[in-house]
């Protein structure tokens, strides 16, 4: 006999059908408890309430905070229509702080900065023409006297500052120029191309001096130590590697992205070494070591810039700029950005960032929107669009590499459509 037979045969034992709309179903469920059940069963011991005690609380109960503010479910009233928010000692949390949210990816609560550059404002000045190709690198004298630009013409030209007139121009890469750097203590330039190779140039002589091989494929990135006598590189292989100057030894070959390594810089100060890549990380490296410090993983695109400014990091992608804590590595905010379709238009590729001494980010894009930011407010001071030199394409307004000068008035950016243009600032 299965259970609903059995059912069915007690209901006709123990009740009349004639009296089931009046049935007391507390006796009748008792009636069936008193056949099934056994009487220790179906009764609590007199004791039971004494031994569990009043302390007995269910997880809603623990949750609940004794506070007139807090509701019955354990979460703040609203008051005149704003989130209340207590934390567990019952102090109010500051309203615009998300109190439920994961602490490691909230940005802390920052005090509102003031826009100390709203009124800045950024004019072209000299626009220098004589590269073949797409001028991929520009890099600054440390003493502010001339600057260089490397080319996909796999040259390298040298210009005054000032006057904006063509010095010299290098030969000597076989394909596009990359990077460079210049070394504020040797006479030296330093230049990465995608022949997969480093060179070291001596200024006084106008020569190649020193050649560095190890990469497996293009590079792309190169800077100096500021006060070791090393340069770091990184490219296509995803290495990220440490060269002896003199000797040309590979320190360290430090692997751990997963991607082309678009971007890499070095600090007198931990972490000494920083790089972004394409697998949408940022790491930092520990110099002695060569193993990695810490992975932000922040970004869900391609990074392809970032710079520094104090002990702080902003990166840069297609899904924002984002600034960082380089102490504990703290997200801090996100930087104003482009309003931009991707849907319509596609990423916005933002090919390259640089920041002044004073404070004053640049980020260029792909498509030619520029934009100039505030470090400490995050907020734009001025955008605009790119125009391509007469006799170019529209799609070759792109901007692909940028610099400040020591001084912070002028910024100095590399373009697709093969200038090199100078803007002043005009406070």
């Amino acid at each position: 006999m299965d259970a609903y037979e059995r059912l069915q045969r007690d209901k006709k034992l123990l009740l009349n059908e004639d009296d089931l709309p009046d049935i007391d179903v507390t006796q009748y469920a008792n009636t069936l408890s008193s056949i099934y059940f056994p009487p220790y069963l179906r009764v609590l011991p007199p004791q039971f309430s004494e031994l569990v005690g009043s302390e007995r609380k269910s997880i809603l109960d623990k949750m609940r905070v004794a506070n007139p503010n807090i509701d019955d479910l354990g979460l703040p009233k609203l008051n005149n229509n704003e989130l209340a928010l207590y934390n567990g000692t019952n102090q109010v949390v500051d309203s615009n702080e998300n109190a439920f949210a994961n602490p490691e990816i909230i940005p802390k609560v920052q005090v509102k900065r003031a826009n100390k550059h709203a009124g800045d404002r950024w004019s072209l000045k000299k626009l220098l023409l004589g590269h073949t190709g797409h001028v991929t690198s520009v890099a600054i004298d440390p003493f502010n006297a001339y600057f260089v630009s490397g080319s996909a013409d796999s040259t390298i030209k040298i210009w005054d500052l000032v006057s904006g007139k063509l010095q010299l121009t290098l030969s000597g890469h076989i394909m596009a120029v990359r990077d460079m750097v210049i070394s504020p203590r040797h006479p030296y330039l330093f230049s990465v191309s995608e022949d997969k190779t480093v060179k070291c140039w001596d200024l006084e002589k106008n020569v190649v001096v020193r050649n560095y091989h190890g990469h497996l494929s293009a590079v792309y990135s190169v800077d100096i130590h500021p006060e070791l006598d090393v340069i770091v590189t990184a490219g296509r292989d995803s290495s990220v590697r440490v060269w002896d100057i003199r000797t040309r030894t590979p320190i360290h070959v430090m692997t751990g992205h997963q991607g082309t390594v678009n971007k890499v810089r070095c600090r007198s100060t931990d972490p000494q070494v920083i790089s972004c890549s394409m697998d949408s990380t940022v790491k930092t490296w520990d110099l002695a070591t060569g193993k990695c410090a810490k992975t932000l993983t922040f970004h869900s695109k391609s990074v392809r810039a970032f710079t520094t400014f104090d002990e702080e990091l902003v990166t840069a992608s297609s899904d924002g700029l984002k600034k960082f804590e380089l102490q504990h590595y703290a997200y801090l905010q996100d930087l104003q950005f482009w309003e931009h379709n991707s849907v319509k238009e596609g990423n916005l590729i933002v090919n390259t960032l640089c920041s002044s001494d004073d404070g004053t980010i640049f980020g260029g894009c792909d498509n030619g929107n520029f934009a100039f930011w505030d470090w400490d407010s995050g907020e734009m001071i001025t955008k605009d669009v790119q125009i391509p030199v007469p006799g170019s394409l529209d799609s070759e307004r792109g901007i692909l590499c940028s610099t400040f000068d020591k001084s912070g008035d002028r910024l100095i950016t590399g373009n697709i459509d093969k200038s090199v243009r100078i803007w002043n600032k005009e406070s």
